[in-house]
C-alpha cells in the first residue's frame, strides 16, 4: 500500500518535468533539473529521495558520465525503497536496469549482466506486463550495447510483444528500431518503413527521444552500407550533440571512421579514429575503448541474458 496514501512518487510534479524535459530536450536541460530533484524531494520521504537519486543517475549516464552514474546507483540503498502500487516507474526495476547499462559501458560485463537479471527477476513477478515490457526494453538496450545482435533481436520482439498488451507506445516504437539495428548488424532483410514510422512518431515526443532512436537507426545503415553512411552518422552525432547525449558518442565516432575508411578517405578515418579513442578514454568507457584498439575482451563474445520463460 502507498504510505499515507498519497499518488506514486512517480507522478510527483517535480519529477514529471523533469521526465519532460528528459524526453523533449535530454540531458541540456534535464541535468539541472534532476540537479535539484533531490533538495525537492527528499522532503516527501526516502522513496522520493531514491527517486530523486535515480533520475540523477539516468541523466548522468545520458550525458556519458558513466562512472558517476554507477556510483550514484549503487549508493541508493534498497531497504529505503518502499513499493508504490500503481506507479509507473517502480524503482525495484529502474535502478538495477540502468545500473546495467552503466556497468557495460565501462567493461563490467559480468555485473553488468547480473543488473539485468535481477530487473527482469523482479519484472517477471509482477502482474502488469508494463513492467515486464520496460525490462525487455532495457535488455535489449544493453544487449545492442554489447554488440550482442542475436539477443538484442530477442529482446527486442519480447519488449514489443509486451508493450502492445499495454499500448504502450513508444516503447513500441523503439522496440522497432532495435530491432532494426539487429536485423542490419546481423545481415538480414529490415523493416524500413517501421523504422521511419518510430523515428517519425519518436520525433513528436521530443528531440531529446529522436536523437536516441536516430542512434540507432544511423548505425544500423552503416551495417547495411558502410560506404554511404557517413553523413547518417554525422546527422546522428549532431543531433545528440545538440541534446548533451554522449552515451553513442563513442561508437558512432569509430563508425564514422569505418565509413570513410570504405569510401577512401584514409586520412580523415584515421583521424576520426584518434577522437572516437579519445572519447571512450575521456568517458572511462572501456566497452568502446576495448573495441576502437582492437583489444580481444568478453565484449566481443556476444555475452546475453537467456529468458527464464
Amino acid at each position: 500500500p502507498l504510505a499515507n496514501n498519497t499518488a506514486p512518487i512517480d507522478r510527483n510534479a517535480f519529477f514529471q518535468n523533469w521526465l519532460e524535459a528528459d524526453a523533449t530536450a535530454g540531458p541540456q536541460r534535464a541535468y539541472r533539473l534532476a540537479c535539484r530533484l533531490s533538495e525537492q524531494m527528499r522532503p516527501i520521504g526516502r522513496t522520493a529521495a531514491a527517486h530523486a537519486d535515480w533520475a540523477l543517475a539516468h541523466t548522468l549516464f545520458w550525458r556519458g558520465r558513466f562512472a558517476e552514474s554507477r556510483a550514484l546507483l549503487a549508493a541508493i540503498r534498497s531497504d529505503a525503497i518502499t513499493p508504490e502500487a500503481g506507479a509507473n516507474a517502480r524503482l525495484e526495476l529502474l535502478i538495477p536496469a540502468q545500473l546495467s547499462l552503466a556497468l557495460a559501458t565501462l567493461g563490467e560485463i559480468d555485473a553488468a549482466l547480473a543488473q539485468a537479471g535481477l530487473a527482469l527477476s523482479w519484472a517477471q513477478d509482477q502482474p502488469e506486463a508494463m513492467h515486464l515490457a520496460s525490462a525487455c526494453g532495457y535488455l535489449s538496450l544493453l544487449h545492442c550495447f554489447l554488440d550482442a545482435p542475436a539477443a538484442t533481436l530477442e529482446w527486442s520482439r519480447r519488449a514489443r510483444a509486451a508493450a502492445s498488451k499495454r499500448e504502450q507506445i513508444s516503447l513500441i516504437h523503439s522496440a522497432n528500431l532495435l530491432e532494426y539495428w539487429a536485423l542490419s548488424r546481423l545481415g538480414q532483410p529490415t523493416d524500413e518503413a517501421a523504422a521511419q514510422t518510430a523515428l517519425a512518431e519518436l520525433r513528436r515526443i521530443g528531440r531529446a527521444q529522436e536523437a536516441r532512436a536516430f542512434s540507432l537507426y544511423a548505425q544500423g545503415l552503416f551495417h547495411q552500407a558502410p560506404i554511404h553512411a557517413c553523413t547518417q552518422l554525422d546527422a546522428a552525432l549532431d543531433l545528440n550533440a545538440s541534446c548533451g547525449l554522449h552515451p553513442w558518442e563513442a561508437r558512432l565516432l569509430h563508425l564514422k571512421s569505418q565509413s570513410l575508411d570504405a569510401a577512401g578517405q584514409l586520412g580523415e578515418a584515421s583521424r576520426f579514429l584518434h577522437i572516437a579513442q579519445e572519447t571512450a578514454q575521456r568517458q572511462g568507457a572501456r566497452l568502446f575503448l576495448d573495441d576502437i584498439t582492437g583489444i580481444e575482451s568478453r565484449t566481443h563474445a556476444s555475452p546475453h541474458l537467456e529468458f527464464a520463460s
